[in-house]
């Protein structure tokens, strides 16, 4: 029976979106970025396909498995060339294309702002460009653009704007170990410039150029963000914003730090459990006689799945969401059909259509984690209900729920260490607390919401909605201070990801089938898992590195030799910096050192750090193998007057932007071999090195 068949027999789409994901993985990773190899390997695999399966038709039944070896490769070669067709550089229309010859953008922003410290970032979608001949031109492509954060309210999302072309900037990768790259964030979703304005820079096209979907769902947003500020008391109407659109930018900073580390930012950051809830609200409130009138279904369907990609919209049509509000569609057209569902099926099917819209969803952490929560539910929930039976009603509930919250961390964990590398070991109480009172806040912010929009105020569900905020942020620190609460620092490779996961179906198959092959299996995998962290272990402890982090404004060189760093510091240094813990846990550094020093010698080589223009002449002369420029030097003239050598010229992050292109220009003018960090990032370079000697650390 189809109860009782394999998961990839009673639903063939895992079949399709597996070697379409692994064509994607692969395509960015170790495949070339060429559509030209890419369409011919598609169209050779195609082409035997029905070369095999003419073979087969004809009952020579030796030709199946080799039918079905050739169609799993041409799906993964159809998620290669479906990753390359996204990728807007190979649009011949891509603003990036002979950007010198652009001197006006036409762009208008995609939604609200990101607020930082001191300034607004806003997505662009370009429209089209203006050249030096004066032509408009069609262009298409993205960037970010930053205002003064006070000059926020000066650009409006579905209004049309003029900016110069001529400071647009490419988003340079950091390339610091182990750190957040925001260059190559941005590159999954074909960004790849940015661009700092005043607000007097820009030039607001008629209104006849609006988007007006976008200005409605604008306003929609902004009415929700006003209809929070006027019926919940500060600071709670923050979070509340969070809860209901995913607008976190005024939300603080260590409070959705203290979310994040129990195990519980879900609940603010908009997902299937806030459409699910929704969706439920929808089908009990609206009540059509559908028994009489049974056109009436398809009214409520279309009412509901209107409402719900409304909301998906307004949300940002995050991954999570986009992938909630795909799956609560086709449910509810299958039982308007009165079709079975499968929960595999329609898990795989949703994961492929959206893949094929937009591959790089695979790189979003909003997307993985919901697919691995959800598909953690369908597979373990059952179990971990059938544990334990209760016959109190209150206590069936906190178990089922439990159950639930268990389930979704089994599939979840191995990516929440890959892309966060910590672990909250309070999870569950966490989740017993936040699920209940976020819910009732949600239903209380939809309800501030709705009515907000037909113009009636009830501040008293303000208040309410308040209060279940501040209870919940309470029960939330609360848990945060208890002792042990955060695993950090957990650094696993990606084979290391991929062994997890294919031990975990191997034990789920184990657990279910009870076959001592499947555990033998496991046993294998388990090994392999626990080598590849030996190995990883062996090659920090023989790694000798030269490495210069880009931080922008500092300066900050370190020698690294096996699991000890030494940090070479100046007046530009940061002793305390994310950025080095990220490096620490990366490579594995167990012990650290500070020191100062204007020149290091390590076997055969010769590091200089001049602290000043006088020190940076005389250096020259001793020909080092490295020579670092930083902020302290004000001129190059030094080097210029001097013929190139092999030294190696290393400009850091505390050198402005525009200085650090100037010198870089000139010294390879000059014949130098030289590395900026502003346009190369981090420089991170193996060596064989006797360690200096150790400074105390402080």
């Amino acid at each position: 029976m189809q109860k009782d068949a394999a998961p990839w027999l009673a639903a063939p789409f895992i079949r399709l979106v597996l070697p379409f994901v692994g064509g994607i993985w692969l395509g960015e990773t170790l495949l070339p970025r060429s559509l030209e190899v890419s369409s011919m390997a598609s169209i050779l695999l195609l082409l035997s396909c029905f070369l095999l399966h003419q073979l087969v038709q004809k009952q020579l039944q030796a030709f199946n498995l080799l039918f079905g070896c050739c169609l799993q490769f041409f799906l993964l070669s159809l998620g290669w060339i479906s990753l390359l067709l996204h990728d807007i550089r190979h649009s011949q229309n891509w603003i990036g294309h002979q950007l010198d010859q652009q001197i006006l953008l036409v762009a208008e922003p995609e939604a609200l702002p990101a607020l930082g410290a001191k300034s607004a970032r806003f997505t662009m979608q370009v429209k089209s460009v203006i050249t030096r001949d004066g032509i408009n031109q069609y262009r298409k492509g993205r960037f970010l653009l930053y205002l003064p954060k006070d000059q926020s309210s000066y650009l409006q999302p579905g209004s049309t704007y003029l900016l110069p072309a001529d400071r647009l900037k490419k988003l340079i990768p950091n390339r610091n170990p182990g750190s957040f790259d925001f260059a190559a964030y941005n590159k999954k979703k074909n960004i790849f410039h940015q661009l700092y304005l005043d607000s007097n820079q820009l030039v607001e096209f008629p209104t006849t150029y609006e988007n007006r979907y976008r200005k409605w769902l604008t306003r929609a947003q902004q009415i929700a963000l006003e209809a929070m500020d006027s019926s919940i008391p500060v600071p709670h109407n923050q979070l509340a914003k969070a809860l209901l659109i995913g607008y976190r930018e005024e939300v603080d900073r260590e409070l959705l730090d203290t979310y994040s580390q129990t195990g519980v930012v879900h609940v603010i950051a908009v997902s299937g459990m806030h459409l699910g809830l929704i969706f439920l609200l929808l089908q009990r409130i609206l009540l059509f006689p559908e028994s009489r009138y049974p056109f009436t279904k398809w009214i409520k369907f279309l009412l509901v799945v209107a409402f719900t990609w409304f909301f998906a919209a307004v949300a940002g049509s995050a991954g999570s969401i986009i992938r909630a509000a795909s799956m609560f569609s086709f449910i509810l057209f299958a039982k308007l059909l009165r079709k079975p569902v499968n929960s595999f099926q329609s898990i795989s099917l949703t994961a492929f259509i959206l893949l094929l819209i937009d591959p790089n969803w695979f790189w979003d952490a909003g997307f993985l984690l919901s697919f691995a929560a959800l598909l953690s539910i369908v597979l373990y929930q059952k179990t971990w209900v059938n544990l334990v039976s209760f016959q109190n009603p209150f206590m069936k509930a906190v178990w089922e729920l439990s159950a639930v919250t268990i389930a979704a961390q089994i599939l979840t964990i191995p990516i929440c260490i890959l892309l966060f590398h910590q672990l909250p070991v309070y999870f569950l109480p966490a989740n017993l607390m936040a699920v209940p009172l976020s819910s009732m806040a949600l239903i209380g912010t939809l309800a501030i919401w709705v009515t907000a929009a037909i113009g009636i105020s009830f501040h008293f569900l303000g208040t309410i909605t308040g209060y279940l905020i501040h209870w919940m942020n309470l029960g939330i620190e609360q848990i945060s201070r208890l002792p042990g609460a955060l695993i950090r620092d957990i650094n696993w490779t990606h084979g290391q990801v991929i062994l997890a996961y294919l031990l975990l179906v191997v034990l789920t198959g184990w657990l279910r089938y009870r076959k001592s092959r499947l555990l033998f299996l496991s046993l294998v995998l388990l090994t392999g898992f626990l080598s590849l962290g030996l190995v990883q272990k062996w090659n920090q402890q023989k790694q000798e590195l030269i490495l210069l982090h880009h931080l922008q404004g500092k300066s900050i060189l370190t020698i690294i030799s096996g699991t000890t760093a030494h940090f070479y510091l100046n007046r530009f240094s940061p002793p305390i910096h994310k950025t080095l813990d990220d490096t620490r846990r990366h490579l594995g550094i167990e012990t650290s050192y500070y020191a100062t020093a204007s020149i290091i010698n390590f076997e055969n080589q010769q590091l200089a750090m001049p602290r000043n223009n006088r020190e940076l002449a005389q250096y020259i002369l001793l020909e080092p193998d490295y020579l670092l420029l930083n902020r302290q030097i004000s001129s190059i003239q030094a080097l210029l007057n001097k013929p190139a050598k092999g030294t190696i010229l290393l400009i850091d992050g505390s050198v402005s932007e525009s200085r650090a292109a100037q010198w870089y220009a000139a010294l390879t003018k000059a014949g130098y071999r030289a590395h900026s960090t502003w346009q190369e990032g981090a420089f991170y370079h193996s060596i064989s090195t006797i360690p200096p000697n150790p400074i105390p650390e402080k």
